[in-house]
């Protein structure tokens, strides 16, 4: 099992509460945003009687905006004076459940810590939902205005198209670039070099590889100056190719010549 998979806090499930009736009410999201910066305050009053009502709480703390930059202060000021426009009561829409059973189910994660990313917390039913609610605000001209600042707001682009005086070049388009140049040049001399004979590359080989045991084929014919093609030619007679690491793609001699120094003194 890696460390990524998570992992039960505790086997069992705490059913205590599981009888307990909760109501599943569906709220404007500018109401859910407002309950959520008041996290740990009374939002509010619910009155149940003939009809369900909500009252919100006076003095909550509106969310902050959330754009960012140079329109912070813009969008602060439109919040202060959205907030005076925000109903106050709102009725309940109730119904009933049928052919459903549903429950609320939490996760708590507090005695966890550090780990709280990979195991999963002590788990609770909350309770059964027995009526399904909808928070309706009422439809005055005022509620209407405030509906309508918000769907203007929505449609404007986050970015917009600024007027400059003088353009800002930060990249100068060029016709050739600075390693198309290295490239062509190297092709060019490649194309001059003149090939020696083959006992004098398979010499120059021979010194090569005294001072490395390993090399790449275009660093092999940058040193000899010679063409690519006709170094390889004679490469695959003295030498071999690796294809598997720690060497890999590099040339080495071949075993009958890593010692072929030692060999021709004693032959002298």
């Amino acid at each position: 099992m890696t460390s990524t998979t998570r992992k039960r806090y505790d086997n069992d499930v705490d059913c205590e509460l599981a009888k307990r009736s909760i109501w599943l009410v569906k709220v404007p999201r500018y109401l859910s945003e407002l309950w959520e910066a008041n996290e740990g305050h009374v939002v509010g009053k619910l009155q149940i009687g003939a009809q369900v009502e909500f009252l919100t709480a006076k003095g909550l703390i509106q969310p902050t905006p959330k754009d960012e930059g140079e329109g912070t202060s813009a969008a602060a000021s439109a919040t202060n004076a959205e907030a005076s426009e925000i109903p106050t009561q709102y009725s309940f829409i109730l119904h009933d459940v049928k052919s459903q059973t549903m429950s609320v189910l939490s996760e708590d994660k507090q005695a966890l810590g550090s780990e709280a990313t990979v195991k999963t917390g002590r788990l609770a039913i909350e309770g059964r939902i027995i009526k399904k609610a909808e928070c309706r605000p009422p439809a005055t001209s005022k509620y209407m205005k405030m509906k309508l600042a918000h769907i203007v707001k929505n449609t404007q682009p986050k970015k917009t198209v600024k007027m400059i005086d003088k353009a800002a070049v930060k990249f100068k388009p060029v016709s050739v670039h600075a390693e198309d140049m290295i490239k062509s040049k190297q092709k060019k001399d490649g194309a001059k070099t003149y090939r020696a004979d083959r006992d004098v590359l398979r010499q120059a080989l021979f010194k090569a590889f005294e001072k490395h045991s390993f090399y790449r084929l275009q660093d092999l014919q940058q040193l000899l100056q010679q063409p690519v093609s006709y170094v390889k030619e004679v490469l695959q007679e003295i030498a071999v190719y690796n294809t598997a690491p720690p060497h890999k793609s590099l040339w080495c001699l071949k075993p009958e010549y890593c010692n072929y120094k030692v060999n021709a003194q004693s032959e002298q």
